[in-house]
C-alpha cells in the first residue's frame, strides 16, 4: 500500500477549535512553542485577537502550525508513512516544512509574509474580482454559465462538477443565480480571490518574498496540484509556489498523477472541507481525515 499526505487548502475553521486544539494537544502545544519562538510573539494571544477573518495573519499562521502538529501525530499514532506530498493552495505552505524544503521556523515566518503581501495587495488591485466555488455543474453546462459573464478565469477545476472561477464582485449574484437554475450549488466565495492568471503582479511580489527564503529541494516528492507534475528539485520547486498564485487547481490530474505512481490512500493532516470530501478524492483513495476533531479524541495505538 503506498500512500500520500496531504495538507488541505485554507478553510473555514472554528476558531474555538483551533485554540484548543494549539494549546492542549501535545504534539500542537511542542509546535506551537516553535513557532512563539520564531515569531516572537505568542500565536494563541494573536489568533485570539485576530478579527473574524478566515484569511487573518494570525489564523493562516495558527492552521499552519496545526496542519504540521497533525501531521505529527498521524505518524506516531496512526501509523502515517507517506511516499509523496501534496499541498493545494495554502497546504503548500506546510508541504515546504513537511518535506524539509524549509525549516519549520522559516516556514512559520514565511507564512506571515504571504498573509501580508497578499492582504496589502488586493487592498488596492483588482477589488472588486472573487472566487467562486460552487459543485454539481457538469463540465458541459458550464460553458453555458461561463458565457453569461463580461469577464472571467477559471481558477479550478476540482472534480467533474466542482468547478472554481474568478469574475467580477459585481457579477456575483446573478451568477449564483444562474448555478441554482443549472441544478448548481453555490459553496464559497473567496475574497482575497486566487488561482488566476489576472494576478501577474501578485506572482511577482511573492517572488520577491520567497528570494529572502533557503529553500531547498524536497526530502519527499512533491506531487503539484496545479498539473500533476513530480517537484523533487528546487528551482521547479520555486517555480511552482509562485505559478500557484496565477494558474487554476488541476485536482484531477493530480488525481490521476498519484494514482499513476501507486498510491492508494491519503492522509489528509488538517483542517479540511473540500479536498476529503471530492467524488473523485473518495472514489479513487481510501482517505484518513486528521483534523482537529479527530485529534482531540484520544486513538488507541
Amino acid at each position: 500500500m503506498t500512500s500520500a499526505i496531504v495538507f488541505p487548502a485554507l478553510s473555514p475553521v472554528r476558531r474555538r477549535d483551533l485554540g484548543t486544539f494549539l494549546m492542549i494537544h501535545p504534539y500542537a502545544r511542542r509546535r506551537l512553542a516553535e513557532a512563539d519562538e520564531a515569531l516572537g510573539y505568542h500565536l494563541a494571544d494573536a489568533l485570539a485577537a485576530a478579527p473574524d477573518d478566515d484569511y487573518a495573519e494570525p489564523v493562516q499562521v495558527a492552521v499552519l502550525v496545526a496542519c504540521l502538529a497533525l501531521a505529527d501525530w498521524s505518524t506516531d499514532w496512526l501509523g502515517a508513512d507517506p511516499a509523496y506530498c501534496v499541498g493545494p493552495s495554502f497546504g503548500e505552505r506546510a508541504a515546504l516544512a513537511y518535506t524539509g524544503a524549509l525549516g519549520f521556523a522559516d516556514t512559520v515566518l514565511l507564512a506571515g509574509d504571504i498573509a501580508r503581501t497578499e492582504r496589502e495587495f488586493f487592498a488596492t488591485e483588482h477589488r472588486d474580482v472573487v472566487t467562486h466555488s460552487f459543485t454539481r455543474v457538469p463540465a458541459g453546462r458550464l460553458a453555458e454559465l461561463l458565457d453569461g459573464l463580461a469577464w472571467h478565469e477559471i481558477s479550478g477545476h476540482l472534480d467533474t462538477d466542482f468547478h472554481m472561477v474568478s469574475l467580477r464582485d459585481g457579477e456575483l449574484e446573478p451568477f449564483k443565480a444562474a448555478i441554482s437554475e443549472a441544478g448548481g450549488y453555490s459553496l464559497y466565495t473567496m475574497r482575497p480571490p486566487a488561482h488566476a492568471a489576472v494576478f501577474a503582479g501578485l506572482r511577482e511580489r511573492m517572488a520577491a518574498v520567497y528570494d529572502r527564503y533557503p529553500l531547498a529541494a524536497p526530502r519527499l516528492p512533491i506531487v503539484s496540484y496545479l498539473d500533476g507534475s513530480l517537484v523533487t528539485g528546487v528551482d521547479e520547486l520555486r517555480a511552482s509556489l509562485l505559478d500557484g498564485f496565477v494558474r487554476p487547481i488541476g485536482w484531477l490530474d493530480t488525481v490521476t498523477a498519484l494514482r499513476g505512481h501507486g498510491v492508494d490512500r491519503l492522509w489528509v493532516a488538517g483542517p479540511d472541507a473540500m479536498f476529503s470530501r471530492l467524488r473523485v478524492t473518495a472514489d479513487h483513495f481510501g482517505v484518513e481525515l486528521c483534523d482537529l476533531r479527530r485529534a482531540l479524541v484520544r486513538p488507541r495505538r
